[in-house]
């Protein structure tokens, strides 16, 4: 790779001197650059000028523009911008891979003609090309720069700033609004990319469709029995519309959007590590090759260390929930009030601790398997993750709704020897238990969980994903002050340009945020989902919370988005992902799971009434064979219902997809104009024309000819033929 010549490499030798001087100063505007990279060098001068300068010869001979500021001591803020024309040719390029895919239907205008930048394009595609070109694979035309790995771990990280007039603005908007419109969306998406947008869209689409179920929820619980079958059914006719008005819906976006097919043409992950090459062959072009079955052998060896971790979790789960009906409804001995938190404390710190290997175990495995594409890598994961999430998240509601409820008055038999193990492990003291005459069943447990999971932990968890960082940031600055107003300055450091102070405390700021996971904020609203498919028939107002908190969760999530994390760096979409799948299954599970709660406890009443504890007996006292009939019924209704939904929407043509095929149609047509144009116009040549009229001539003049020769030997026929006739008929009529 050519270097820069030898002034630009004593321009850049001197920024790492004691007094560091760039030679020119940044405006305080984040507009002036792309993306910013935390670039932390080695301690020794000499690696970190060598480090630098080869990440500044990478930008120069790619067209980017940089200006380097001090981070704090030992790390550099290196502020990143693409030339116009850069721009241009990649936008130009990423247009062409749409179209060979089929992604656009008209061919872009090549650079030279257009001759400038489309003013009209977004935010997000800009830093989309330019993060793409600066992290790109080298034969995909990138510089191949993969911050904190391989050759690359010197740079720290590559982020782009927040636009704060903007983010003031789409907060105000949003606080005054009740709903989102299409026109929203479009400016999420021309922001933060299609990834964002379908999220947000995604969240907006779900929100409104709760009302429904809201209201029929306050309807069954003010006016209906409890476990009512009739809000059941609802529910489970619910989540299925839901699940498919989504997919047309999602299809609509990616229409809208230009991004359906995206998928077609993934990104490549730098981690991949191919086995060899081949030709591909639709393109005939050669890519890096690694065998399918290899993989799909790893992913069917990691299934079994999966099984053993979700039996652990589990097993962890099961223990913990054991304590905690010990704790609280048989233990009466000292220090009662305090040992009742042991539970919450034992799975606040296990199941924390299990999720974190679980994590590290499932990324490693999924690395393992050596995915090319970032969306394979991220499905893969995804799945596994939802495996976990919902054990960690319905585990509880199952042990209450299938073994505590229905088998808690086998207990009873077997207090002695819990009695026993009580008394080994407290001492006498813990002679004072419940006794097996006074062991009751709280017939409470399922509801009180339920709301817990629907209504409390939904609060709680506004309160730390949005409140408590808020109070942090307050807290944060207030500390930072004090900090600036006690702090002895290092003379070596130089202070900033006074033109640069705010903007530059603002991106260091920014620099320390965390990185803005969607997939996050997709499994806290599949949770809930999967609370509300599976549960709801146990509290039906548990849609109402969950309409209420969606409102505020768009709202919080754009918070969070614009003041807590980093901007997401943009990336294209065409869906939701895998979370569609976890949908459809917690969907399909929920026709069980309604079915089986309902027959279960239809009959047992709400705890509300007489008989509100069971001593001895079972509060389930149904027949195991109607319980499998319901539950199989329920399921098989529940398939002929998605089936006849899809039917339904398959019948309604989307109005988006009609205007897409008729611009498809009409490009086409246009095209096909073109050419027709072309051909008319086209001057034709003379000497083949005459040619062509001579013998066309030639050719009709013979054919006349014999046409002529055949009328008059055919006139010629008909008169010996009727000659013929006439003289036959003389004769017979001679002879009569």
């Amino acid at each position: 790779m050519t270097e820069l010549d030898t002034s630009e490499k004593v321009k850049l030798s001197s920024t790492s001197s004691p007094s560091p001087s760039p030679s020119s100063s940044l405006p305080p505007a984040w507009l002036q650059n792309d993306l910013v990279t935390l670039f932390k060098p080695d301690p020794e001068p000499k690696i970190a000028i060598k480090q630098l300068q080869l990440f500044a010869n990478q930008l120069v001979h790619a067209g980017f523009k940089f200006k380097i500021r001090l981070n704090k001591p030992g790390s550099l803020l290196i502020f990143v911008r693409a030339s116009d024309r850069l721009v241009i040719d990649a936008s130009y390029q990423a247009q062409v891979k749409d179209w060979l895919h089929g992604i656009r239907t008209t061919l872009p205008d090549p650079p030279v003609v257009k001759g400038k930048l489309d003013a009209n394009l977004p935010i997000a595609e800009r830093l989309r090309l330019v993060h793409a070109k600066l992290t790109g694979a080298l034969k995909d035309q990138g510089l191949g720069i993969t911050p904190a790995r391989g050759d690359w771990e010197h740079v720290e990280s590559i982020f782009a700033l927040h636009d704060p007039e903007f983010d003031k603005a789409w907060l105000k908007r949003w606080s005054t609004k009740w709903t989102l419109d299409e026109a929203e969306l479009d400016i999420i998406r021309d922001s933060f990319g299609e990834k964002v947008g379908f999220y947000f869209a995604f969240l907006q689409h779900y929100f409104q469709w709760l009302a429904i179920p809201s209201i029929l929820g306050i309807i069954s619980f003010f006016f209906f029995s409890p476990f009512s079958i009739w809000f059941a059914v609802a529910s489970c006719v619910w989540s299925a519309v839901f699940v498919e008005s989504w997919k047309r819906k999602q299809v609509d976006l990616a229409v809208r959007w230009r991004v359906l097919g995206s998928s077609a043409l993934p990104v490549e992950r730098p981690e991949f590590k191919p086995a060899g090459e081949i030709r591909d062959a639709v393109t005939g072009q050669t890519v890096d090759y690694y065998p399918s079955w290899k993989r799909v052998v790893k992913q069917f060896a990691a299934i079994p260390i999966a099984i053993v971790a979700g039996a652990l979790l589990v097993a962890l789960q099961a223990f913990v929930f054991v304590i905690e009906i010990f704790l609280a409804e048989i233990y009466d001995g000292p220090l009662k009030q305090y040992l009742v938190f042991l539970p919450t404390a034992l799975l606040a710190g296990l199941v924390p601790t299990f999720t974190a290997f679980y994590n590290i175990l499932i990324t490693r495995m999924t690395e393992w398997e050596n995915h090319a594409a970032k969306h394979t890598f991220e499905t893969s994961i995804t799945q596994k993750l939802f495996v976990l999430n919902f054990l960690t998240s319905y585990i509880g509601l199952f042990l209450s709704a299938y073994v505590y409820l229905p088998f808690g008055h086998l207990i009873a038999p077997n207090l002695d020897l819990i009695t026993a193990v009580a008394v080994r492990l407290i001492g006498e003291r813990a002679n004072t238990t419940t006794t097996a005459s006074q062991f009751t069943i709280n017939r409470f447990r399922l509801r009180q969980q339920y709301v817990y999971f629907t209504a409390t932990a939904q609060v709680i968890n506004f309160f730390v994903e949005t409140i408590l960082p808020y109070l942090k940031r307050r807290l944060f600055k207030e500390a930072q002050k004090k900090l600036q107003s006690n702090h002895v300055v290092i003379h070596d450091v130089p202070a900033d340009n006074p033109d640069e102070v705010k903007f530059l405390n603002r991106v260091r700021a920014e620099a320390e945020f965390p990185d803005y996971d969607v997939a996050e904020d997709y499994r806290e609203m599949v949770v809930q989902f999967g609370y509300l498919t599976m549960f709801s028939a146990v509290w039906p107002l548990s849609y109402v919370f969950s309409f209420a908190n969606n409102w505020v969760e768009l709202r919080g999530d754009a918070l969070k988005i614009s003041l807590d994390e980093r901007r997401p760096i943009p990336e294209k979409a065409e869906s939701i992902g895998p979370w569609l799948n976890n949908l459809a299954f917690l969907t399909w599970l929920g026709s069980i799971t309604s079915a089986s709660v309902v027959v279960m406890y239809a009959h047992a009443g709400s705890g509300d009434g007489e008989n509100n504890d069971a001593t001895g007996s079972s509060l389930v006292n149904v027949n195991s064979w109607l319980l499998l009939l319901g539950v199989l019924f329920s399921e098989h209704v529940f398939l002929v219902v998605r089936y006849l939904v899809r039917q339904v929407f398959d019948a309604f043509d989307s109005t988006v997809q009609q205007a897409d095929r008729k611009q498809e149609y009409e490009n086409r047509a246009a095209v096909i104009a073109t050419a027709s144009n072309k051909f008319n116009q086209a001057e034709p040549h003379e000497q083949d024309d005459e040619e062509d009229e001579e013998e066309v001539v030639r050719l009709g003049k013979a054919e006349v000819d014999y046409g002529i020769e055949l009328l008059k030997r055919t006139a010629k026929a008909n008169r010996t033929e009727a000659e013929s006739s006439g003289q036959a008929s003389a004769d017979v009529k001679k002879e009569l």
